[in-house]
């Protein structure tokens, strides 16, 4: 509204303290410990125009403060490295450690929308410039869950190391991590379903939001789980006799109910806010960012001189980074509220209010086509019914892979007017040399959700970005001193 004021002048303190140390219990044994404190204060606008909603069915917030401030966190950890044969060439490692989260900005951010200092009204088919505030409708809100917890992730990895030759080591570990309490966004002020008789929800039409003083209620909430598990294979050599490499593959899994984010902007390839949860594990999914495969292997070798060409490549070094991942998850759309339950929370574009079914004989394994015009096989899906929720899962279909190689050429030539160590260096890189084309993620909204019985949209699997740029070439020069 016109009135409306967006700038805040928030106050808060941050405190953290940690005691760490190592204890050789053996020659060949060592083991080290640690514990981390930390607390904050609550952030607090100077001029008081924070406001919450600690009663969710309130006609009006609470002025004067965000949230009620979490307890402190007691963060422990701790590790071991073991000489197994007592040679120095064989290693295992593990370790564990509990991390918490504090506030930031980003979380805070959405909150300078809140009644009554900015409010923020829906105004339906509005004029530009000058919408008719006289016409607005309910006023939505973005509170932080009153009781919020600090979020918190337990990480925990084990690995063997073995130096299988000079300066040469291969090391084969496991790592996870499982986050708890973690922060997501979703509209909790949606019309309560029904169950019928086979155990379909169901939201008659006409059904209202429970708090009719407000349109969406957006709460941030520390409700979000997560779960990663990951098989790491590494082969690594230091550079000696002119000549390094490294290549490491890691065989994951990243799972959670949070969508990757707590803001919207976030995500290109899902939904950042929980969908209702009406139906029990409905927003559980692998992370927008889960990467079954990834491998990636870079090198750095001295040429040598070609004899006979003038020693061509004399005193040039060779370096390159090889990457190969498989896709990431994708999540089909439905893009108004098919199932009538009035959710409108902050989402990014291109996304839409609800999730689509199956057709028959169909399932995340045979759904996708894989071409560029047409990622998804359109005759896979069908509009659900009116006032239902679709069966397909958040992030059931996977996107494009990547390939690229990167080259680099690399001269360096002495410049005494420069003083002892002056040199300049002349490079030669390029990009993307092989020029294949990584395809971004493909249209999500498979159907506007209209009307029964609709076609998919024709835009819907179309792939219209990459990720990577077609091949570059430069030169530079680089002047040390």
């Amino acid at each position: 509204t016109p009135d409306a004021q967006f700038d805040r002048y928030w106050r808060f303190t941050l405190f953290g303290l940690y005691v760490q140390d190592d204890f050789q219990v053996t020659p060949y044994l060592t083991v080290n410990g640690g514990l981390r404190y930390e607390t904050t204060t609550m952030p607090e606008d100077i001029y008081g125009r924070d406001s919450a909603l600690p009663d969710l069915m309130a006609s009006e917030p609470t002025l004067g403060r965000l949230y009620d401030s979490p307890p402190h966190n007691v963060s422990p950890r701790g590790g071991f490295a073991w000489d197994v044969f007592r040679d120095g060439r064989t290693a295992v490692r593990g370790g564990y450690g509990l991390y918490y989260n504090t506030n930031s900005h980003q979380n805070l951010i959405v909150t300078v929308t809140n009644p009554p200092a900015t409010p923020r009204p829906v105004i339906i088919s509005p004029t530009f410039p000058n919408p008719p505030f006289n016409r607005a409708g309910a006023i939505s809100i973005r509170p932080i869950q009153y009781d919020i917890e600090w979020p918190r992730v337990h990480v925990f990895n084990l690995n063997l190391q073995r130096e299988i030759w000079s300066q040469t080591t291969v090391m084969l570990g496991y790592a996870g991590s499982r986050g708890k309490k973690l922060w997501r966004s979703n509209d909790i002020n949606t019309a309560p379903p029904t169950t019928l008789a086979d155990g379909t929800v169901f939201i008659p039409a006409g059904t209202l939001r429970p708090n009719p003083a407000f349109s969406t209620i957006e709460l941030k909430s520390s409700d979000g789980e997560s779960w990663y598990d990951a098989l790491i294979v590494d082969l690594r050599k230091t550079f000696s006799a002119g000549f390094s490499f490294q290549s490491s593959y890691t065989l994951s899994k990243s799972e959670d109910t949070t969508q990757a984010s707590t803001f919207f902007s976030d995500a290109t390839n899902g939904t950042t806010t929980a969908f209702p949860e009406y139906i029990p594990g409905y927003n559980r999914g692998p992370s927008d960012y889960d990467t079954r495969h990834n491998w990636v292997l870079n090198f750095t070798v001295d040429l040598p001189g070609v004899d006979g060409l003038g020693g061509v490549f004399k005193g040039w070094q060779a370096s390159g980074i090889w990457m190969m991942r498989s896709g990431q998850p994708l999540t089909a759309f439905v893009q108004i509220n098919r199932s009538r339950s009035l959710w409108n929370p902050s989402i990014g574009p291109g996304i839409g209010l609800d999730r689509p079914s199956y057709a028959s004989g169909y399932g995340p394994d045979n759904a996708v086509l894989g071409r560029s015009d047409r990622w998804f096989d359109p005759a896979a899906f069908v509009l659900q019914p009116a006032g239902t929720f679709g069966n397909t899962g958040r992030g059931d279909f996977r996107g494009p892979n990547l390939r690229t190689l990167d080259l680099s050429l690399t001269k360096r030539a002495g410049w005494s007017r420069l003083g002892a160590d002056g040199r300049l260096e002349f490079r030669l890189e390029a990009f993307n040399v092989l020029n294949r084309t990584n395809f971004g993620a493909p249209a999500l909204v498979a159907f506007a959700g209209t009307t029964d019985n609709e076609a998919p949209l024709s835009t819907f699997g179309r792939i219209t970005t990459t990720v990577t740029s077609s091949r570059q070439i430069q030169l530079g020069v680089k002047v040390l001193f």
